[in-house]
């Protein structure tokens, strides 16, 4: 830009070539640009924030979870060897008992890790405790509608599923050639209605005494009416398991 001097009559050249007012309009510009990149900047750091918070939230969720799992865990271990480990059994039995009832606990919990904190499909529970001990999968049939255990639940369930089988394996319609075993479940008024029953078993004469299967069974859900029948040609066993906070019918 070219300007004239009043005081000694020459010109002379402003080397910024530019006037106040660009210079300020420039200036004013390149504030609005900093200062909406700061605010983006600052977005972006309460929204990370933000983010962390609910990961850390998430994570003292699960670490609560973990603990009552693994509190839950001790508690139906303990429960486990009180009621397996008597007197007039022999080492091996016992053994056997706590192994086989430990795996079955070891097979709900891979369920529920799949699920986390939302239980596990009934059936899934039924293909990985119940039919791998089938003689021959025609002596098991399974009828019912997709139901997903509460996962509060699905470890005692996983029990009592486990005790059936190997019970019919070892005295009901499994130890015989012909033996049949039919599982259903419906859903309704707010609860779980199970029914195992065993066909063309052994005769078996009803117990003096419920024996420890019999009382896991019928103990292992707080809140849940267990019925335990032994009909001429084979258990019968129905669960009325309250689902949501109902009650049992």
């Amino acid at each position: 830009m070219l300007t004239l001097s009043a005081v000694t009559g020459t010109v002379w050249a402003d080397p910024s070539g530019t006037s106040p007012t660009s210079f300020y309009v420039a200036s004013f510009i390149l504030f609005v640009v900093l200062a909406g990149v700061m605010v983006a900047l600052v977005h972006y750091l309460l929204k990370s924030l933000a983010r962390l918070r609910q990961q850390d939230q998430q994570l003292a969720m699960i670490n609560r979870e973990l603990k009552h799992r693994i509190k839950n865990l001790f508690s139906i271990a303990n429960s486990i060897c009180l009621q397996t480990i008597k007197p007039g059994k022999s080492p091996e039995e016992m053994s056997t008992a706590v192994t086989g009832r430990i795996m079955a606990i070891a097979a709900a919990q891979d369920l529920l890790s799949e699920t986390a904190s939302e239980g596990a499909e009934l059936r899934e529970l039924v293909t990985a405790l119940v039919t791998p001990l089938a003689p021959d999968p025609s002596r098991l049939k399974v009828e019912g509608p997709a139901m997903r255990l509460p996962a509060d639940t699905t470890t005692p369930f996983a029990l009592i599923l486990h005790e059936l089988a190997t019970n019919a394996l070892k005295y009901g319609a499994w130890s015989q050639d012909a033996g049949l075993i039919k599982l259903s479940w419906i859903t309704e008024h707010a609860a779980l209605n199970f029914r195992w029953r065993e066909h063309d078993g052994p005769v078996i004469a009803p117990p003096m005494r419920e024996g420890l299967g019999s009382t896991l069974i019928r103990n292992s859900l707080p809140g849940a009416t267990v019925t335990h029948d032994l009909k001429a040609d084979g258990l019968e066993c129905h669960i009325n398991l309250p689902l949501d906070g109902g009650t049992a019918a």
